[in-house]
């Protein structure tokens, strides 16, 4: 299937701009999400399941998250840390919908496609890595280089244009070593039962996939 040339030609101006324009992010992904290389790369973050593996983290996929629930969690679990990270910084779960509402059928087709979106957050989570663009550059390079995630390869082709602007360029080949380094040494995200561990303590999820107790710190 071709590219949906209408919403990337719209959404592409503005994310030159800004690359962090999240709304225009998810307008330009649905013009391609449905692209034979798109559906390829995302399929790729899966390199190595085996088909019940797959099934099942469709199934985990295909439940809702209960917040209201994860905000009886302590704040040092792993769901009790999600749920006050959506707290803080004032997300909505419902966001894609209100936003872009044509994006909802991408999701509901495609479940690789819905867990990458579901996942985003709970990577920063895990990681322990902000939100700033900075923080959030340093989180598409671990992605990329843990779990070849295709939007994060798009932001590490534009890193060029991305580091000059945004970032300290007499640390960032010290910070990328470490970033590197540490998503090659742990296992796939991607594959990460989750929803399974959100009772889990941080600190030890953590501890048990190879990170140090605060996540990681790159100074980006």
């Amino acid at each position: 299937m071709a590219a949906h040339l209408q919403p990337v030609l719209r959404a592409l101006p503005g994310l030159l701009r800004d690359p962090f324009a999240l709304e225009l992010g998810i307008e330009f992904l649905h013009g391609i999400i449905d692209t034979p290389p798109m559906r390829s790369a995302f399929r790729q973050m899966l390199h190595g399941a085996s088909a019940s593996e797959r099934g099942f983290l469709e199934s985990l996929t295909r439940s809702p998250i209960d917040l209201e629930a994860l905000a009886q969690l302590p704040e040092t679990t792993l769901g009790g840390a999600y749920e006050r990270f959506y707290t803080t910084h004032g997300f909505d779960p419902q966001f894609h919908a209100k936003v872009y509402p044509d994006c909802l059928e991408d999701l509901e087709r495609d479940w690789v496609f819905a867990r990458f979106a579901r996942l985003h957050d709970l990577h920063h989570v895990l990681l322990g890595i902000g939100v700033t663009p900075q923080q959030e550059l340093a989180l598409h390079l671990f992605m990329f280089i843990n779990s070849r995630d295709p939007v994060a390869s798009m932001f590490v082709l534009g890193m060029p244009y991305l580091a000059a602007r945004y970032l300290r360029l007499d640390r960032i080949w010290a910070d990328s070593r470490k970033l590197v380094k540490t998503a090659r040494a742990m296992p796939n995200l991607f594959r990460l039962p989750y929803e399974e561990l959100m009772e889990e303590p941080l600190v030890d999820l953590r501890a048990r996939i190879g990170l140090p107790a605060e996540g990681c710190t790159a100074s980006w």
